[in-house]
């Protein structure tokens, strides 16, 4: 049934309420297992959402009542490596800085950025080749620093955006 919600899909955004921590403990048992599952090859961005309630007066309230505190951003990025996510983003809908359209921003420059290959070295036999190391990939670039080479797109390869 769950697989009619992924058909092709390049990238998945799984998204958390930075102000209930038992949110990002769903991001890990049971959004990351069903994304690999159905989506194995799709770029996976980790979304930290209502980012302005990190400093909310009455949500810190209510969560100290509960002895806990909203997610930091250290959490939240350290659960995206953990899950091997391509990016984490955070944002907010009721200011223009860290909006929604930079998650997507985001997610578009790692669902079309191609995975970094270590450079080949010629192994002892005179014919093999193997790579020389497991680098990881290179930082995204921010939103107002340019990239070193921008992404090529391929028209043939677009596919549709589904939300849920």
């Amino acid at each position: 049934m769950w697989p009619l919600a992924y058909p092709d899909s390049d990238a998945v955004l799984i998204c958390f309420d930075i102000s209930r921590p038992e949110t990002l403990d769903s991001v890990i048992k049971k959004w990351q297992g069903e994304t690999q599952e159905f989506c194995p090859n799709a770029k996976v961005v980790l979304v930290g959402c209502k980012l302005d309630m990190r400093t909310d007066v009455n949500t810190l309230r209510e969560l100290s009542k509960q002895r806990l505190i909203p997610v930091t951003h250290e959490q939240g990025s350290t659960i995206a490596r953990q899950m091997g996510a391509a990016a984490y983003a955070e944002c907010t809908s009721k200011v223009s800085e860290n909006s929604v359209r930079d998650v997507f921003h985001v997610t578009t420059l790692a669902s079309v950025r191609r995975p970094h290959k270590p450079p080949l070295k010629r192994s002892a036999s005179r014919r093999a080749l193997k790579r020389t190391s497991q680098l990881p990939l290179p930082p995204l670039p921010g939103r107002n620093e340019p990239a070193d080479q921008a992404p090529v797109l391929r028209k043939d390869r677009a596919k549709s955006c589904v939300l849920m």
